[in-house]
């Protein structure tokens, strides 16, 4: 279950930094208003890295920690640019 939330806080961690970069797509306003946007992210990835190490061993828990914040950081302007471009199409 521990495992379950590590991964899930940090997917999360990801997703929310990606939302709070100035030149992301998901949110057709542009990026979180507040000047604080990267708390929540920097948040949910201390949250995900501590659920880690208490599952796995401390390098290992890093190192799959960076792994899927990578992976999810990767996808997100993939996904983000999928839904501007269905988004500028209109309704179908």
């Amino acid at each position: 279950m521990l495992a379950i939330l590590a991964a899930a806080s940090g997917t999360a961690a990801a997703l929310l930094a990606y939302l709070a970069s100035p030149q992301q797509q998901w949110r057709a306003a542009g990026p979180w208003p507040s000047r604080r946007r990267g708390w929540p992210g920097a948040a949910c990835a201390l949250a995900s890295l501590l659920a880690m190490l208490r599952v796995l061993a401390p390098m290992e828990a890093v190192f799959a920690w960076a792994v899927l914040l990578m992976f999810v950081w990767s996808l997100a302007p993939f996904l983000g640019a999928w839904r501007a471009r269905t988004r500028a199409r209109g309704p179908a």
